[in-house]
């Protein structure tokens, strides 16, 4: 019976879940938990099912199959799949792009030291999107002087800080081996977030690129009075989470409904990357990947893929989405220890 109760309350977990898509955390914060764990509840309901239909409770089993109807759609956007209906467009013109939400650009490091530059330089993807790049005035650090140089091999760039002081600047950049021009921003009402907007001319189209660094939970747990009780701490942690998932998920949704709003001014196809710190399974998501398809499910087959990696949990909150007009292949996360997040890269055909 206790196996029955387990896969009853899995299953109202999995529903919660589901209702995350469809719902904001501002209306009805408890789903949007369950959101973020998606994937390992819906391997608890897979598991759960299949022992119970080894045992004289097999009837409950059905439950499973019912879940999985209902969870269809964020399964869809959690495991990709879709390579089996959009082959690659072998006779289209391609590039290849690279997103990278860098944290802080390699720590700082000189060119030299500095992995994530010495990894963009190896690989050299035709267009580089980066996220969280700092460069600073300070000779002990990289500057913005020196980050030019040693990416020379790009001649077209686009550098556009949130933060900008005489200390340090940070922000989004762009590297390209094609033409950026139409360069402005999106500003939102965030101390460090804002999607940087350019045109890729290429030989043959223009393509417009939204680079975007979305609201963070900034989810911190150590800082909880050391006198408490281990109850009266676990509840204060429980209450001091929720709330900042809450806030941060209401920034992220009007974050993502301007960028939403802009795409769909756009008078070319679109490519809409970057670290929208939100996963599949969220409110945010199905905002962003409206009207666009997801490179990710797109180009790749039976993978959950995850950017972001920490403490060995992993969720996807890095994205490649773009234009029915364009097609993309060769979806790849590459698992490189040189951020917090992983780059992710791809073909695109247009």
């Amino acid at each position: 019976m206790i196996l029955v109760l387990l896969h009853i309350l899995i299953s109202v977990a999995l529903l919660a879940a589901v209702l995350s898509v469809f719902l904001p955390a501002s209306a009805l914060p408890i789903p949007a938990w369950f959101g973020l764990t998606f994937e390992w509840l819906l391997a608890a309901e897979l598991v759960l099912g299949l022992v119970l239909l080894c045992t004289r409770h097999r009837r409950w089993s059905w439950l499973t199959a019912v879940i999985l109807i209902v969870a269809i759609a964020p399964i869809s956007y959690t495991v990709s799949h879709k390579a089996l209906f959009f082959p690659k467009q072998e006779n289209q013109h391609s590039f290849t792009l690279m997103s990278y939400n860098t944290h802080l650009m390699g720590e700082g490091l000189k060119p030299k030291q500095n992995r994530i530059i010495q990894y963009i330089l190896r690989t050299q993807p035709d267009v580089v999107c980066l996220q969280e790049v700092q460069v600073t005035k300070s000779d002990n650090y990289l500057t913005l002087p020196e980050l030019r140089e040693a990416l020379k091999v790009y001649p077209y760039t686009y550098f556009d800080f949130k933060i900008y002081n005489s200390k340090r600047q940070y922000g989004n950049a762009v590297f390209s081996r094609y033409p950026l021009v139409g360069k402005h921003t999106l500003h939102y009402e965030s101390r460090g977030n804002i999607t940087s907007v350019c045109d890729l001319v290429l030989p043959s189209d223009t393509i417009r690129l939204y680079i975007n660094h979305l609201e963070s939970n900034r989810v911190s747990l150590g800082s909880l009075a050391p006198s408490l009780s281990e109850a009266e701490k676990a509840m204060q942690e429980l209450s001091y989470t929720s709330d900042k998932l809450e806030k941060a998920s209401e920034l992220r949704i009007r974050q993502a409904k301007a960028l939403h709003d802009d795409v769909t001014r756009s008078p070319h196809p679109v490519l809409v990357v970057g670290d929208m710190n939100t996963t599949p399974v969220s409110y945010t998501y199905r905002i962003l990947q409206k009207g666009l398809r997801d490179a990710f499910l797109e180009s790749s087959n039976g993978q959950i893929g995850h950017t972001f990696a920490k403490r060995g949990l992993g969720v996807r909150i890095d994205y490649i989405l773009h234009s029915k007009q364009l097609s993309a292949s060769d979806f790849d996360i590459p698992h490189v220890d040189y951020s917090d997040h992983y780059p992710i890269t791809t073909t695109i055909h247009y």
